[in-house]
């Protein structure tokens, strides 16, 4: 599990790490939208910054594309921040914002605190999560 899920008031940061794998991605899509908290989700921050590779084939993506175009019908209000730094992170969330243009609003960004400004929410440092987690 290359991935850590960091809920907070209206929202969730998703910080994937590591070498990031598709499945990672889809079981961290729907460890949130099979929360019962989704309903109040208002924004989500994808954070690749420690990711150090990405593999995903062309299943992996179509499920997450179809996972959260279904989402959007269920909760429509969520706008999606996805911060990386390395070339075939971004390259592959362009793709992603391309393929679900009718859905979620969706922003890249090189840095957390211009994802955090975008999404209105105050820039600080990613919380850290709690004993245990």
């Amino acid at each position: 599990m290359a991935y850590q899920i960091l809920w907070q008031q209206h929202g969730v940061i998703k910080r994937h790490f590591g070498e990031v794998s598709g499945r990672d991605i889809v079981d961290a899509i729907i460890d949130v939208e099979s929360s019962p908290d989704f309903d109040t989700l208002r924004w989500v921050i994808n954070d690749f910054l420690d990711c150090t590779s990405l593999t995903l084939n062309d299943s992996a993506f179509e499920t997450i594309v179809a996972q959260d175009i279904g989402a959007h019908f269920v909760n429509p209000n969520i706008r999606i921040a996805i911060v990386a730094t390395k070339p075939e992170v971004i390259d592959l969330s362009q793709r992603y914002t391309d393929e679900t243009a009718d859905g979620y609003v969706t922003r890249i960004f090189p840095a957390m605190a211009e994802a955090r400004a975008w999404l209105g929410l105050p820039v600080e440092r990613t919380p850290q999560p709690s004993c245990g987690a």
